[in-house]
Parts: structure tokens; sequence; C-alpha cells
């Protein structure tokens, strides 16, 4: 029986650790890119995001140009919308504040420029 429970919290605590992360990665050209977020689920309103750029060897790229742009497909009696935000350098990441006007489904594309060349790594989120 003591067995049991233990395998069941072990589940639980599983589960917990997977539902409560917030990264997302894509990869964007050579580049893969990771979102987070401190809100899980995002809110409509200010959600901080940091995003981290990693080369094709795993090494933190800190020399690019990060543009978070996110919108929402126009929907009926409402027009698109669509916001931009450049990320900071901060560290080893990119710093940005991303403020959906309303909750649903909102697209985010986050653009890499780097060596005159741009790579987009694009992400779908859930605003409540």
């Amino acid at each position: 029986m003591g067995r049991i429970i233990t395998i069941g919290v072990m589940v639980l605590l599983m589960a917990g650790a997977v539902y409560g992360a917030s990264a997302i990665t894509k990869k964007a050209g050579p580049y893969t890119v990771e979102m987070s977020m401190d809100r899980n689920p995002p809110v409509a309103g200010k959600n901080n995001t940091e995003i981290a750029v990693k080369d094709a060897a795993g090494k933190a790229v800190t020399d690019a140009k990060v543009i978070v742009e996110y919108s929402m497909p126009a929907m009926p009696g409402m027009p698109a919308m669509s916001y931009e935000s450049e990320a900071e350098p901060k560290g080893g990441t990119y710093h940005a504040v991303i403020s959906p006007s309303m909750t649903g489904s909102w697209n985010v594309a986050i653009k890499v420029s780097r060596a005159g060349k741009t790579h987009t790594a694009r992400f779908t989120i859930d605003v409540r």
C-alpha cells in the first residue's frame, strides 16, 4: 500500500512540474530560441518575458537584435491587433515586456537578427 502511495505522489509531482513549466523552445534558422514568462498562463496586461538564444553549439548568443512581435487575428466585430517590443540584453538572455490587450490565443514571433540575417521562431500563447 505504501508503495502505491509513493508512486502516486511521484506521478503527481511530475505532472505538476510539467504543467508548471512556462518555457517554450523553438528553432529559428541555426538558433534555438527559448521563451519563458513570469506568468503561467500569461495574462492580459503586463508579462515579463525572458528569451534565451543559443547557437548550434548550444552557446548563448548575446550580440543579436531580438524583436518580439505578438498579434491576435481579426474576429467578427473586432479588428486584428498587432504589437512589437524590442528585447533588451540582460546577462546571457534578452528581456521584453509584452502586454496582450485581451484574453485568447496570441501569435508570437521572436525575430533574431545577427550578421545581416533575420530568423524567426513562432509561438502561440493562450492568454487568460
